[in-house]
């Protein structure tokens, strides 16, 4: 496996920690809110249930007091005219009380007298709306000012110094169950390298095994290449008709089977980049020429009829590796005869377009479905109408891979029944080393 796919993993696993963090946080937020607005709620009950007995407490105080809308307001001028103060520990148990009533007993407590600005607390209501006092943090959390004097200058205040306690409750099993997932994740990670780990490593050893095998069976086939050869030079051995044709038949095999096994060798060597070029300047239509004589060499009975043509008016130079273009121009021309009819005609033609040299290889053989074009050159794709015709689908396969490591690309056209057409871009403006 490559070190990028490595390093996302890694990455993916690693971001989901503050993922989960900031889903933690946000939950917190929330329910940190709502027990905010309980004990504001808790205290200011308190501070008036606290307020209202101390102000019954006087015996002269229920016989001339008519509340208002703001009953603190009121019951804080009458009391402050008997010169009666906040009891705080009366306060407390009061405030302690309520918040038992709302199952918040876990939480502690103080509760502090504070002097108030009056250009910040002009009337009751602003007390309500005091943005400071929302914006409390994980160890702390204040109430809401509760003013106990008619000009406002003096308050309560309650703080709560563990908020926490009420709050990891409720998310004590999100927290486990996010644990749980960040340790699933991190395990599914962990076993997805360590079977790619595997599967890189079995892909590898069976590359090498096929090229080490490949490459032991031609030693062999050369043997029985070189052996038929020897038959054929035997006049004995020639004299017999039957025994030529079966000679020819050898020969012609064993070329197939040493051709396929060429194949397979440079196939392993593009998977396991093994391949070097030695770029040169080629004269293209001595190249072509080069391409017509082994096709004439080749073909020589009326059993295959071949026509092949070069157009290289437009460009007639090109930097390639010779050996690799060679490979890539007769991959062509045999798919070219292999899915063909009796007769096919092959034309290639050099185009200069932009920045790249094409060079492009048409024939009017069988062709195939645009469908099937996309994916031909996938390792042992073949199209659809293959069927009876020997291959394996790695041609052009091939192709492709070499394409790219000229730096170049390489595209199909073909339309089933009339034409193929594969073209063949290589760059024209590179600083190759020019082979002497």
């Amino acid at each position: 496996m490559k070190w990028p796919f490595k390093i996302l993993a890694i990455i993916a696993a690693v971001a989901l920690l503050p993922l989960q963090y900031i889903l933690l946080a946000r939950v917190y937020n929330s329910l940190e809110k709502n027990l905010y607005v309980t004990v504001d709620e808790c205290f200011r009950n308190a501070v008036e249930e606290e307020s209202m007995m101390r102000f019954y407490s006087l015996s002269d105080s229920t016989a001339s007091f008519f509340p208002s809308s703001n009953v603190l307001i009121d019951i804080g001028e009458t009391l402050e005219k008997k010169g009666s103060s906040v009891n705080l520990d009366t306060l407390r148990s009061i405030f302690a009380a309520n918040l038992s009533a709302k199952e918040l007993q876990t939480l502690s407590f103080k509760i502090v007298q504070t002097v108030n600005d009056t250009n910040v607390f002009r009337t009751a209501d602003d007390f309500l709306t005091d943005p400071d006092k929302e914006k409390s943090t994980f160890s702390s959390l204040s109430t809401h000012i509760v003013p106990t004097s008619s000009d406002l200058t003096k308050g309560v205040a309650a703080i709560i110094t563990n908020p926490y306690s009420a709050i990891l409750p409720s998310l004590k099993m999100l927290i486990i169950f996010s644990f749980l997932i960040a340790l699933f994740v991190i395990f599914c990670l962990w076993k997805m390298i360590r079977t790619l780990n595997k599967v890189t490593f079995i892909n590898n050893l069976r590359k090498d095994h096929t090229y080490a095998m490949i490459h032991d069976m031609k030693t062999p086939l050369s043997s029985i290449m070189i052996i038929a050869e020897d038959f054929k030079d035997n006049p004995d051995i020639n004299s017999d008709p039957d025994t030529v044709e079966q000679l020819k038949i050898l020969d012609d095999e064993c070329r197939h089977l040493n051709s396929i096994c060429e194949k397979v060798i440079n196939v392993a060597k593009v998977d396991n980049k093994r391949l070097k070029f030695v770029y040169e300047q080629i004269d293209l239509e001595q190249f072509f020429d080069g391409v017509a004589s082994r096709l004439q060499a080749l073909y020589p009975t009326p059993s295959k009829e071949v026509e092949f043509s070069a157009d290289l008016s437009q460009e007639k130079w090109l930097i390639a590796d010779r050996l690799y273009l060679t490979e890539i121009i007769d991959n062509l021309v045999d798919n070219s005869i292999k899915y063909s009819s009796r007769k096919v005609k092959i034309a290639v033609r050099s185009v200069k377009k932009g920045k790249y040299t094409e060079l492009r290889v048409k024939d009017d053989g069988t062709g195939f479905s645009r469908d099937a074009s996309k994916r031909l050159f996938k390792k042992f794709e073949r199209g659809e109408n293959t069927v009876g015709i020997s291959g394996h689908g790695i041609g052009l396969n091939y192709v492709y891979q070499l394409m790219k490591f000229f730096g170049g690309y390489v595209t199909i056209d073909s339309q089933e029944g009339l034409f193929t057409e594969v073209i063949l871009g290589f760059p024209s403006r590179r600083q190759y080393e020019i082979a002497e």
